[in-house]
Order: C-alpha cells, then structure tokens, then sequence
C-alpha cells in the first residue's frame, strides 16, 4: 500500500519524493536538536546558561515571568549616596547605570556628562545642545532598551501641548503617566527558581519568608520587622525596611521580585514599607 503511490511516477521523481519524505523528520526536528546540542554544555549559574534558555525553562515549568516597571528601572527620580574620595564628597560626579540599578562614581573628571552613555546616565545636563523634543501626547515613547524612540523625537516644540526637551538617551528623566514593561534581569530568574523550589520542598511558612527575603534580597536590602495581625483575623501584616544605600545590583527589580513571590505565593501575606 506505501509504494502504490509511486507506482505511477516517473522514476526520477520518485526518487526526488523518497528522499525528502526521508529527511522530513530530520528537517521538522532540526530546532530541537540545535537546541539540545547547545544545552548540554549549559549549567544552571549566572553566566553559564542564555537569557533565551533560562526563559525558556520558567516558561516550561510553568512559572510566570514577572516583568517590571520601565520607568522604574530607567526613568525614576534617583539619588546617590555618599562617596567620599580623599575626605573629599564627590556624590556628584555619578552616573547611573541603568542595568544594576546604582551609581557608578568618576572623581577623577571634572565633566562627568562626557563620560554619559545611554547605559551610564547622568542627572543633570551641563552645555549639552538641546536635540528635540518630545510630546506629552506621544505613547510607547521608550524602546525595549528604555530608550526613546527616534520617530517620538519633534524637532520644532509642539503647539497646544506640554513637551519634554530632549537631550539624548545619556541623561535621565522623570517617568511620565504612561507604563511600558520589561523582562526582570535574567540572573533574577536563577533566585526566582531557587525561591519557588524553596517554598515546595519547604511549604509556605514564616522561616520560608525570611529565607526568600535573603535569598531576593540579600545583605539587608530587606529586613522584615514586626507581624501583625490583619483587622479580618485572616491575614498577617509584616513590615519591612528597604535600605537603597547596601551595595548590591537590581535594588528595585530584587524589591518587585520580592513582592510578586509574596503575592504569588503567600496569599496572607501583605508586606508594608516602614515608614
């Protein structure tokens, strides 16, 4: 029954048909074989394993990726802490880096604007010449890299609208109303799956709290407080206190993480930002 077919084809054509019914499992399973000769020499550690594999993983066991604020991340009101060089404050020679979230100091030059990049941002613009501008009507304005978008860039001010000027991606701004998102760094995702494999093996509890805490927010970036009973009798309320000036990378990504592995997995649970 499998050869009738061929039967009535030309015989150089049959030949055309048998091959390439032969290699189709091959051709249909090409991806998947990429994928698994280039997986078996990853490892699960920050710096061993892709972005797109350690996504892929959080897709298959079935963890939503959460995602973050874009403005909070690249557009928020910021300020440095102390660094003193030389008994010497040189807190305003900064600039931002946009990845790990803290600032990186230059006390060696007397610009700091000309070492900007879009990456490393500064806080203030010096002599810069004004570049364009950017209307307050304008949507989606930043890129997946939180950058603005050319065509979003007016070169005359808009008439009948408040406007931004714009000096280029080097420099920070203040968010506006609109909200854009992206994904959470991926060496995020490896304390996230540490966390939830936590929480299985080791049910949800307060001791499980406190070791996620450490783990999200590690040397203190998060130290919970007292608990408290909710007025419904249902529910804890635990305060925390948030300290921006320990030195670890992700500040505000590690603090989202925390509260989205809290919602997700302690339901009674509210977690409250001293005051």
């Amino acid at each position: 029954m499998a050869k009738a077919f061929f039967r009535w084809l030309r015989g150089e054509l049959n030949g055309f048909y048998v091959t390439n019914i032969n290699g189709a499992l091959n051709e249909s399973t090409k991806d998947i074989k990429d994928f698994l000769s280039e997986f078996k020499a990853q490892q699960f550690e920050k710096g061993k394993i892709t972005s797109k594999n350690l996504y892929g993983l959080g897709k298959f066991a079935g963890i939503f990726l959460p995602r973050v604020s874009k403005a909070e991340s690249s557009a928020s009101l910021r300020t440095t802490e102390s660094f003193v060089v030389d008994g010497f404050e040189c807190s305003e020679r900064g600039l931002f880096n946009t990845a790990a979230e803290n600032f990186s100091f230059f006390p060696e030059t007397d610009d700091i604007n000309l070492l900007a990049t879009p990456t490393l941002r500064s806080s203030m613009v010096g002599n810069e010449t004004l570049i364009g501008y950017i209307s307050s009507e304008e949507t989606d304005v930043l890129d997946d890299n939180g950058n603005v978008r050319r065509e979003k860039i007016s070169a005359t001010p808009p008439e009948g609208v408040a406007y931004s000027d714009y000096y280029g991606d080097q420099f920070m701004f203040l968010s506006e109303a609109e909200t854009t998102y992206e994904n959470l760094e991926p060496s995020l995702y490896i304390e996230l799956f540490k966390a939830l494999q936590w929480i299985r093996y080791n049910g949800v509890s307060i001791k499980s709290l406190g070791k996620i805490t450490s783990l999200i927010c590690p040397d203190g970036l998060v130290k919970l407080g007292r608990v408290e009973t909710a007025p419904d009798g249902k529910h804890w309320i635990i305060y925390y206190n948030y300290d921006a000036t320990v030195d670890v990378p992700l500040k505000q990504q590690r603090l989202n993480l925390l509260e989205f592995i809290v919602n997700l997995k302690f339901v009674q649970v509210s977690l409250v930002e001293n005051s």
